[in-house]
């Protein structure tokens, strides 16, 4: 299930973001300062489009929140503050659509981030966000001030995932870039190309179809491509932006997620 996605202003700022950003684990220990603090608590108060999905800010927390995956492979290192991603259940794709529009926000602000979710204490989390009945977790990151070098560990598994790398876009958007796509939603394609995943699995598959860019995905789907898919389509929105073609999301049949249609 997807719930309404209504339009939205999107900071272009978050675009250029798009590119520079990669996921931080290692950190320098400072807390988050107030300034950076209080602009984020401003944006979690302001960036609501789907109200029944919300961002909580967790302080002083520490990194004992982040457990890795074996031994120390994936570990979160000198992580003071935490902001959590809580959704209805079954509305992954909207938290990955708000909870990604924050991890840009705090890369435009100089904050380091990490999607995370499935390398957590789950009872830890759970005992600092009030969860009402029918909320989970979907998602949460570390905010702060990345290492100016990621340990030696770091470096090796961004090369076994090959973190930095991407399909290319005749794999995952077939005929972008030809005389049947229009610039705008070319553009949208490459952005949405650069979408963080879950093991830099890239689910997302696009096409233009009745004036409209269609978000669908590869039919092996792992657990988290639903939050993947939703990162994708803030993408592809900023990307349609950037283009001078302001977007919004329609609802769209299964297997399909949503699709991107012109407004202006």
């Amino acid at each position: 299930m997807l719930l309404p996605i209504p339009p939205v202003p999107l900071d272009p700022a978050w675009y250029d973001a798009i590119r520079v950003r990669t996921s931080k684990r290692n950190f320098d220990c400072r807390a988050v300062s107030p300034e950076d603090a209080a602009a984020l608590d401003s944006f979690i108060e302001r960036f609501r489009p789907i109200p029944q999905v919300r961002i909580e800010l967790v302080q002083n927390r520490g990194d004992d929140l982040f457990t890795g995956y074996v031994g120390s492979y994936g570990k979160i290192r000198g992580s003071r503050t935490a902001a959590v991603f809580v959704a209805p259940e079954g509305e992954e794709v909207a938290a990955g659509y708000v909870g990604e529009a924050f991890v840009l926000e705090a890369q435009r602000l100089g904050l380091g981030t990490c999607w995370v979710a499935g390398s957590y204490d789950r009872k830890r989390a759970a005992s600092i966000t009030a969860l009402a009945p029918g909320e989970r977790i979907a998602s949460l990151t570390p905010v702060g001030y990345a290492v100016e070098r990621a340990p030696a560990d770091e470096r090796l598994m961004r090369k076994v995932v090959r973190a930095d790398a991407r399909k290319p876009l005749s794999e995952l958007a077939p005929g972008a870039g030809s005389d049947a796509w229009p610039l705008w939603a070319t553009e949208a394609a490459e952005a949405a190309r650069w979408a963080p995943t879950g093991g830099n699995g890239q689910p997302q598959r696009l096409r233009f179809e009745d004036g409209a860019l269609v978000v669908g995905s590869t039919t092996r789907k792992y657990w988290t491509a639903p939050i993947d898919l939703g990162i994708v389509m803030l993408h592809a929105e900023l990307g349609a932006l950037h283009a001078g073609v302001r977007g919004e999301w329609e609802p769209a049949e299964a297997p399909d997620t949503a699709r991107l249609v012109p407004k202006g």
